[in-house]
């Protein structure tokens, strides 16, 4: 007659005590011991970088520097410039070439980009230009911490080609990198020089509040811009992506405060930020999620076979 085991207490947990029919511990006890573990979202646009574009003539602009002003609810940066120092002739403010405001949003994977502007994508015909149209410059992204005509001579910034009609030297639209910049005002009948630009605002411009010339989140003479130039195009670069354009449909369903601004055209496109970040322009954010680290697994493995080996060899005594 056998005898009987005399009952021995265990001091493990109970979800370390699998049925003898089990050979790896249940998903309760997995996940009781899941450990924190780390993933990366990629942020390309941080605090500091500027954006900015202007017409061909130089005849307007804007700029928008990151941080500067708080992000809304749909993740949108707004840089708002002057509704009174777009040049026309002796005609400054509301005019076809009046720029209102540059906005950025960033996704995931995207950088989005919208211009409220009275001249369209295709710009203005019937004009002094040599090839009769003044249009769009490019725009430029700056990650350098450099002003910007360091950055351009040392070909540090981004750009991109976004009207098809404009002077710019580079072949196709799209996203380009190791980007130096040119000025096209001299085919299309403009400024030789930002300087010029302030000046010809304060002479025929309006007088009071809200006159003087602005570049969104620049003044019109700050130093990031060498005040003697007017740089405006892409001069040379490295294509790196194309882009997408974006429908007033596609831009509302994307948050963008459309009906706010008064210029009569958004150009408004979108392009895979995967390029600047490739080049380590990009910062990493940790976010942790809690999953079972798979040293954890296959130790509770371990330790269930062993428990329910030794349970089988109990009940043979």
């Amino acid at each position: 007659m056998r005898k009987k085991l005399p009952h021995r207490k265990s001091f493990l947990p109970s979800c370390l005590l699998p049925p003898a029919s089990c050979l790896l511990p249940s998903a309760f006890c997995l996940l009781g011991l899941a450990q924190p573990a780390q993933a990366e979202a990629l942020t390309a646009l941080t605090p500091g970088i500027v954006i900015n574009t202007f017409t061909e003539c130089i005849n307007d602009g804007v700029a928008l520097v990151t941080g500067q002003n708080p992000v809304d609810q749909q993740g949108w940066q707004y840089a708002i410039d002057s509704a009174n120092d777009g040049v026309d002739g002796l005609q400054v403010g509301g005019n076809a070439y009046e720029i209102y405001n540059l906005a950025l949003k960033e996704t995931a994977d995207d950088i989005l980009v919208a211009i409220n502007a009275n001249m369209p994508l295709t710009g203005v015909n019937g004009t002094p230009a040599d090839d009769g149209n003044i249009g769009w410059g490019d725009l430029f992204f700056n990650f350098s911490g450099q002003d910007f005509s360091s950055a351009s001579n040392a070909g540090d910034l981004f750009g991109v080609r976004f009207a098809g009609t404009n002077d710019s030297l580079v072949p196709d639209i799209g996203l380009y990198g190791d980007v130096t910049a040119t000025s096209t005002t001299a085919e299309n009948s403009g400024f030789a020089s930002i300087d010029a630009y302030n000046q010809h605002v304060a002479t025929y411009g309006c007088t009071g509040v809200d006159c003087d010339p602005s570049l969104g989140d620049l003044a019109a003479n700050d130093t990031y811009f060498n005040q003697n130039d007017s740089l405006n195009a892409i001069a040379s670069g490295t294509y790196l992506t194309g882009i997408s354009y974006l429908s007033d449909a596609e831009l509302g369903a994307a948050g963008y405060a459309l009906n706010q601004f008064a210029g009569e055209h958004t150009i408004a496109f979108r392009f895979s930020k995967s390029s600047i970040c490739d080049r380590g322009f990009c910062q990493a954010n940790e976010i942790t999620k809690s999953v079972p680290e798979p040293s954890g697994i296959v130790s509770l493995g371990i330790i269930g076979l062993a428990i329910t080996t030794r349970l089988r060899q109990r009940r043979k005594v």
